[in-house]
């Protein structure tokens, strides 16, 4: 699938989720007839992001913006997962993984990793180590049914 008609199908699955088209023309800027258009595949446009933002919000998911997130080569990750252990050390697994992600970024740029880099990525790939291990840790002992 083309990544235009990825964001359209992500567009309509979001004024599905809204309840109709109507529903959602009454929470965003603009009207009935454009967000028909940003949902058909037969218009070249796609609905712009601060449209997506209040569609995803009242859809209760990001459908559009992840769409257009895996459209540029991203993946979204939430802020915050619910409460509990489970949850914060699954943020911790999560926002470890983005800031690794983003020094792998960084040192890859340019195509040649120095030992200044090579450390950095070490440094961070070692902390996201922990922080999985641990995760896996809590996650077994509830499995077995054990307190943490």
């Amino acid at each position: 699938m083309n990544t235009v008609a990825f964001i359209k199908t992500a567009t309509q699955a979001s004024i599905n989720r809204i309840g109709s088209i109507d529903a959602a023309a009454s929470v965003v800027r603009v009207g009935r007839s454009q967000l028909s258009e940003y949902q058909s595949r037969n218009y070249p446009a796609v609905v712009p992001v601060d449209v997506a933002i209040v569609l995803d919000e009242f859809a209760q998911e990001p459908l559009i913006l992840g769409a257009m997130a895996h459209a540029a080569g991203y993946t979204l990750t939430p802020l915050h997962l619910g409460h509990g252990d489970v949850a914060e050390i699954m943020e911790g697994v999560a926002n470890n993984a983005g800031l690794t992600m983003a020094t792998t970024v960084r040192v890859l740029a340019d195509g040649i990793v120095t030992p200044d880099e090579a450390a950095d990525l070490s440094r961070d790939l070692a902390k996201l180590q922990r922080v999985v291990t641990h995760a896996l840790q809590v996650v077994h002992a509830k499995a077995q049914g054990v307190s943490c």
